[in-house]
């Protein structure tokens, strides 16, 4: 029984110490004792749920936008403006290659010459005939006008003389055909036909480049396309160390199916024909200026649809991504467009965020001392 009434008294002991515990706990602290007791009749749960959230920390960086003069660069190679063939409208055996290989000739200079053959023969014979057409034809006008011939003969009579003459006509021209000629100012890039070839009509005898104007013709990425008109000035650097400068000439309609680029084709003067075709040659065009900003690409990410861009730090310290546009990639970083002058960018943290989220924002001073 005594045993019972001890263990009552402690459990009632430590009741009486709980339920004073707010008391204690106040006369420790200094807090007055009407805060105590509202703060002693909070729950648990209901403290946890007015305790503010604690905020994502993100490392910031403002950027401000600056002029920039950005330009279309390309890689290409030199290309002659225009290929001539020269072929043969005649057939017969090439007697001689009047010009040799990488030389240059002029509108009108003899490139082949191929082997009379029976020419000569024909022409004769054609000639003998005309005149015993027209022998007749005189001796048939003059039967008419005495009416011993009738007009029918002296139709016919006519026709044999034109006959004749028409092959005349032709043999000359054939002669013609016999010397192949440049049809424009040039120079031979591919070797000409040998002598002794056989030629038919459509032979090619040899090919005309015109290397002035040269032309640098280069593939352009369709988000620079926009910029570039026919007539647009440019510049270009060459292998062998020359720079030069001319004009859009060309822009292709459709892109390369596997590339989705565009050609462009850079006009350019060669006077002399210094330039050379086929050599590796760098496009550069400037556009006009632009407001900018400069990027380091450690900021940069994309989002869920894809899209090239930055995360930015609004004024309520939510955050938002922008999409950006790359206009020109330096070894320090990235030229962008799309953003407002002055922009709060994230540097570190930008891909555990999402859009409207509230941030604490710390100023990234690494990137800001650099």
């Amino acid at each position: 029984m005594r045993k019972s009434y001890l263990w009552a008294v402690g459990i009632a002991g430590v009741l009486g110490l709980w339920m004073a515990s707010p008391y204690i706990m106040a006369a420790i602290s200094g807090a007055p004792h009407d805060e105590v007791s509202e703060t002693a009749g909070i729950t648990g749960g209901e403290a946890a749920a007015e305790k503010p959230a604690k905020l994502f920390r993100v490392r910031t960086r403002d950027f401000a936008a600056q002029p920039y003069m950005a330009a279309v660069t390309a890689q290409g190679t030199t290309e002659a403006s225009s290929h001539v063939e020269a072929r043969s409208r005649t057939s017969g055996i090439i007697l001689a290659t009047a010009v040799k290989q990488g030389k240059s000739v002029k509108k009108g200079d003899v490139l082949c010459e191929i082997d009379l053959g029976s020419w000569e023969t024909d022409m004769l014979r054609a000639e003998a005939d005309a005149v015993s057409a027209d022998r007749d034809l005189a001796a048939a006008t003059k039967l008419a006008k005495q009416r011993y011939a009738t007009e029918a003969q002296l139709m016919s009579q006519r026709a044999r003389k034109e006959a004749a003459d028409a092959t005349i006509a032709a043999l000359r021209l054939e002669r013609q055909y016999k010397k192949i000629s440049a049809t424009a100012d040039g120079v031979l890039i591919q070797k000409p036909a040998e002598a002794g070839t056989l030629m038919q009509p459509g032979s090619l005898c040899a090919t005309v480049s015109t290397l002035d104007p040269l032309l640098v013709v280069v593939q352009v990425g369709e988000r620079f396309v926009p910029y570039l008109t026919e007539g647009y000035p440019a510049s270009a650097k060459l292998a062998t160390g020359e720079e030069v400068k001319g004009t859009v000439k060309f822009i292709a309609k459709a892109s390369d199916v596997a590339t989705r680029t565009f050609r462009v084709e850079l006009e350019v003067p060669n006077p002399g024909g210094k330039l050379r075709q086929g050599v590796s040659a760098a496009l550069r065009a400037e556009l006009p200026p632009v407001q900018a900003h400069k990027l380091p690409g450690s900021v940069m990410s994309l989002n869920d649809a894809g899209e090239f861009g930055v995360r930015l730090v609004n004024a309520d310290m939510t955050t938002t991504f922008t999409p950006v546009t790359v206009i020109e990639q330096a070894a320090d970083g990235m030229w962008v467009t799309g953003l407002p002058a002055s922009a709060k960018i994230v540097t570190v943290g930008q891909d555990f965020v999402k859009d409207g989220e509230k941030v604490e924002a710390v100023v990234d001073t690494a990137d800001a001392a650099q």
